[in-house]
């Protein structure tokens, strides 16, 4: 090994010394991310990060196409016409509709338990 390749070791060395306490208490977090299995997680999303922005993203999509579609029909700018109660009963059939119902229904319940008095 050359000169300089002596001097840069002997300078890591240095600085793994000098940085003693720092690199301990990095090994505790490190040791403590994989004991409670948080350090396996945030492994597994580094390695497929493009995977998960890219579902991010999608999911960021939907809930601002959702809020603007809410936004409209609340401010009145989506026009709702007189509608009859068979074409409500009809309505029900609708998938989107069920699912859209069904989590009103979470949302509720929830709200309703969160205000429970024990």
């Amino acid at each position: 090994m050359d000169e300089r390749g002596v001097q840069a070791i002997d300078g890591l060395i240095e600085q793994i010394v000098e940085s003693k306490d720092a690199l301990e208490q990095f090994l505790r977090l490190l040791n403590a991310l994989q004991k409670t299995g948080i350090l396996p997680l945030l492994v597994g999303i580094v390695e497929k990060l493009d995977e998960n922005l890219a579902f991010l993203a999608e999911q960021n999509a939907i809930l601002i196409r959702n809020v603007n579609v809410i936004y409209s029909v609340l401010s009145g700018k989506e026009e709702v016409n007189n509608v009859s109660l068979g074409e409500l009963i009809k309505e029900l059939n609708d998938p989107d509709v069920k699912r859209g119902l069904y989590l009103i229904l979470k949302i509720l319940k929830a709200i309703g338990s969160a205000s429970k008095k024990d």
